[in-house]
Order: C-alpha cells, then structure tokens, then sequence
C-alpha cells in the first residue's frame, strides 16, 4: 500500500487541513483506494489559558479492477481515536450471511426421532435449514466530529467536556461480495426434509426461493445510523511518552439499542407433520434464527493514552 499526504497548516489561526490518500494495486492481489480529508482547529479563550477544539474528518474506502477491499481496512469506529463513549472498533453496521445447518429431528421429550425405528444404527432424522449468521463487516464511508473545551487546571493537567459523533456507512453494498463456494452451496441446497423416501433419505425440500442476494443482507436499520457521545475528560500530559495520560466518562445518547431478526425465514413446512415436527420447528427458530438485540453501551468510564486530536 502507498500512502500519500498533503497538508497545509495555518499556524497564526491554529487550524490544519490534511488531504491524504492510501492506494494498493501496484503489485499483488489487494486494489483499494482510500481518500481521506481532516480538518483541525483550536481556538484560544480565556486569555489563551483555555481553548475550543474540533475536528472535522472523514474517509472513504474501495476496490477496484474487479476486487473488493479486504474486509480489515474497512471503517470500524469507536473508541478514543474518534467516538470516545463506544468500545474500540465496535461501531460497524450489521448485515447477515446466508448459509446452511442441520437440525436433528426431536421428539418433546428430548429424545431424537430415528429415520429406521426398527434399525437404530441408521441414524436420525435430520433436518437441513438456512441459518443467516450475523456480521459487523464495517463500513466504507466513515464521517465523525469532535468537540472539546479544554480547561486548564494546573500545569500539564486539563479538565475537556467533550461531544464526539460520527457515522459508519456502507456505501457501496456490491463491495460485500459472498465468497462463491458458499454462495453456490446456499443456492444449491435443497432445505426442509418434510419426509423420507423408502430409502429413508430426505425428501420434500426446496431450494431458497427467492434465491438471497450474493452480495451481504445489510441491515437497513443500522446504515447510516448516526452515534453521538458526550461526558467529561481528564488529560495530563507525559513527557515520557510525548502522549497525554486519559481518564473519561462517556454517555451516549444516540446508539444500537434494539432487535435485529434475520431475513431468511425457517418455516414449518420444512419439518414432517406431529408433534417432532412441531417441537423441533420452535426449536430451531430459537436457536438458529433469533431476534438478536442489538444493543450499545450507554455509559463508559475508560483510561487510556492516546489522542483524539
């Protein structure tokens, strides 16, 4: 990858614009390009003892040439290089991978139905069923702000009520491509085994119809869902280290806080008639296709040495 900036400061003003860009492609199997823009400005009060602070920034990551960017440079925000109230790398939106499982046909009583009840050594009765795993796959766009007011107490020691937000989006969805074995294996599975044949194989499934998309489900929801979060910082600087010492207390007022349900359904139809059928359909709802919640800290009390700025 070839990193490549330009960047023009006033220092009269105390402000800094910076224009970058990250290229791959020359050369091995990564194309991706990242332009990436950052504003900065401190402006001093109080008689210079105290200052406002904020930045402005923002990236956008994609391949190029027929590939897509790998899945570890897209934008994970969240912790205290950006929004300082959300765990480190937790901000993503959340999309859903289609793929197969199997579920053993149960009885109520926990006991598993055998395809041969004369023959045990058969086996039992399992049922294929679409499973949709939830992932965090990051964004492409990333934009977030933040806003200080530093108040200087003694020395190296400052007190910075501070309002940090941003948003991680997906811009381009086609850049979330499905590996094809997997694809082909989802499209090409018959689900369901409603019943068995003489030779007691399944029979009575069907293939996923409307097939799902190649491309990662991406929960409406959570794209361009905006996170804000405000509190009260405790910076000292070290000399040592040439890197402030940090203490924070964040509170988020705008964050992931409710259910996500998976796209691809698990049906009855996919189970024989009876009690076993019925018994292991909630089951396999239960296990394999809940509503997950989604759910982001509200508060945060951290340590740590870094910057925002």
């Amino acid at each position: 990858m070839i990193p490549f900036t330009a960047f023009g400061i006033s220092p009269h003003k105390g402000h800094q614009m910076t224009l970058g860009m990250e290229l791959a492609g020359l050369g091995g199997t990564v194309r991706s390009v990242r332009p990436i823009v950052q504003y900065k400005q401190f402006i001093p009060v109080q008689n210079r003892r105290n200052a406002i602070g904020y930045t402005l920034n923002g990236s956008f990551i994609s391949g190029y040439g027929g590939l897509v960017a790998p899945p570890f440079q897209r934008s994970f925000m969240g912790g205290e290089n950006d929004i300082r109230g959300f765990d480190i790398r937790s901000v993503s939106p959340v999309a859903f991978l289609p793929s197969s499982n199997v579920i053993t046909l149960t009885n109520p009583d926990g006991t598993p139905v055998p395809k041969n009840p004369a023959n045990p050594r058969q086996g039992n009765w399992t049922v294929p069923i679409p499973v949709d795993q939830i992932v965090f796959p990051g964004g492409d766009l990333s934009m977030w702000t933040n806003l200080e007011y530093r108040i200087t107490i003694a020395g190296p020691v400052v007190l910075a009520p501070f309002v940090d937000s941003g948003i991680d989006a997906i811009v381009r969805p086609s850049q979330l491509q499905i590996a094809t074995a997997q694809y082909d294996q989802v499209i090409g599975t018959p689900f369901g085994c409603p019943m068995l044949d003489t030779g007691f194989n399944c029979t009575g499934g069907s293939i996923l119809n409307p097939k799902p998309s190649q491309n990662l489900q991406v929960l409406s929801s959570t794209n361009w869902k905006p996170r804000i979060s405000t509190g009260l910082e405790l910076q000292m600087f070290l000399p040592v280290v040439n890197a402030p010492f940090r203490i924070y207390w964040a509170y988020n007022p705008l964050r992931l806080n409710g259910p996500a349900n998976p796209p691809i359904p698990i049906t009855r139809s996919m189970f024989p008639a009876g009690a076993a059928g019925d018994y292991t359909y909630h089951l396999a709802v239960n296990t394999f296709a809940p509503s997950f919640l989604l759910r982001e800290p509200r508060k945060t009390f951290r340590f740590t040495v870094a910057t925002t700025f």
